[in-house]
């Protein structure tokens, strides 16, 4: 077991405390945990971080085991209504910055994904995620899109969407640009759905931000991207973006990889239909974009996803082609965390209909994510025993930690036995997994 660092459960109630010392920035009214109530604002977030799948009379049982301290549940709404949600994203992004021995790439760049994953919420004819899908059905939907440090394992930040309103590209954006604040350098790793002009240069332009972005290949690939030869190929590329209509329709013929960016502030319509194409664009109205383009096989002549395509701004002699492969599949990562998070964590069960309280479980997982993601660090690596490598089953490890956290003991020695048992709980490694290591 390495040697403990840090103490998680203390860690944990240290933010919390934190937080009740300051609640009335996370409160909705001034007034709010002025009075003496049954269920003071400590236990209050450590019950809605603890909340598992259970009913919520059965999740305030397991939490208050002595009955003159149980509360009924109308009185633990009335008592989370006083809350923001923001209060459990403090907790996450405070646990974020936890760990001092970061893992990085080369020990030069923190590794982060960008992505988003749909979480379905009980239906609620006054909510505003209401979504219609294309079968005509009607249900709540919300959009989470997540920055993930894929080698620490740790949500750094979150923005939160109603379905129909959904924009990937402006929330990576803005958790961007948050992250180059802390002037740390760092490689952003995305799926194809993010790739664009306006996106790309954003990331050209932030001081601390190196990208390695997937886009398409063929049908609707940028021009010239298109009409790459069909073989494997590592080039600079620069591409002649511009906003401006009148100046695309006269060179167009003449400038054969010309491209037009549909931004209504160089129409000269006052009124536009709702369902007008609009893309953002921040920079001048006429713009080299410039990146590197890596294009490799990744499966047999003939097929369908025959050729792979990544844009970034890496230096090639450093990450030659075939590193490109390597580094790109680390980002995998992002979807096994939201599968860990949703089903291991319970994060798809939620125990109210209002969006407020909805967005503030969500918060709580994420939190919860980071605090066993780093117990689970503090505890025993993967080991090889015959030919399997194991690590700590996360399932388990989840189960161990709710148990220890509803127990008033954050002693040292608590949470070794916590690390303990989540060490007795090993799954072997999946062959995939192996060559994600750096």
């Amino acid at each position: 077991m390495k040697a403990l660092h840090s103490n998680i459960l203390k860690l944990m109630d240290n933010i919390i405390n934190k937080i009740a010392a300051n609640i009335h920035a996370f409160s909705t009214s001034d007034k709010a945990f002025t009075r003496c109530r049954k269920l003071n604002v400590v236990d209050l977030i450590k019950l809605i971080l603890n909340i598992g799948a259970g009913s919520l009379n059965s999740e305030i049982f397991h939490a208050f085991p002595d009955m003159n301290l149980r509360m009924t549940t109308s009185a633990f709404e009335q008592q989370k209504a006083k809350l923001k949600p923001e209060c459990f994203k403090e907790i996450m992004l405070e646990l974020s910055r936890e760990s001092t021995t970061l893992q990085l790439l080369d020990d030069k760049y923190l590794v982060v994904a960008i992505d988003g994953s749909d979480f379905d919420q009980p239906f609620n004819p006054k909510s505003k995620n209401i979504f219609n899908n294309n079968e005509g059905q009607v249900y709540c939907q919300i959009h989470v899109n997540a920055l993930y440090d894929v080698l620490n394992k740790l949500y750094l930040d979150l923005i939160i969407q109603p379905h129909r309103k959904m924009d990937e590209r402006e929330a990576a954006l803005t958790m961007l640009e948050n992250l180059d604040k802390r002037e740390k350098d760092f490689l952003v790793l995305m799926d194809r759905g993010y790739s664009s002009f306006n996106l790309i240069e954003n990331c050209n332009r932030l001081k601390n931000c190196h990208y390695l972005i997937r886009t398409k290949a063929g049908y609707g690939a940028i021009k010239e991207i298109a009409v790459l030869p069909e073989h494997e190929c590592d080039i600079d590329l620069s591409c002649k973006v511009t906003s401006l209509h009148r100046y695309y329709m006269i060179h167009k013929d003449t400038e054969k990889f010309l491209h037009l960016i549909h931004h209504k502030k160089h129409h000269y319509k006052a009124v536009r239909s709702k369902n007008t194409y609009d893309q953002r664009w921040d920079f001048e109205d006429l713009c080299n974009v410039k990146f590197r383009v890596c294009k490799f096989r990744i499966n047999p002549p003939g097929s369908d996803d025959e050729w792979e395509v990544l844009i970034t701004n890496l230096d090639r002699n450093e990450y030659p082609l075939a590193r490109m492969k390597e580094i790109y599949h680390l980002r995998w990562g992002i979807e096994t965390s939201f599968r860990e998070l949703k089903y291991d964590l319970s994060g798809i069960q939620f125990h109210s209909k209002k969006d407020q309280f909805v967005y503030m479980e969500i918060y709580a997982h994420f939190a919860m994510y980071n605090a066993v993601s780093l117990s689970v660090i503090a505890s025993s690596k993967p080991y090889t025993q015959g030919k399997y490598q194991y690590q700590i089953d996360f399932k388990m490890a989840c189960c161990v930690w709710r148990r220890y956290f509803n127990s008033s003991d954050n002693s040292d020695k608590g949470f070794t036995q916590l690390l303990l048992n989540m060490s007795f709980y090993l799954t072997p490694l999946d062959q995939g997994e192996k060559t994600s290591e750096i």
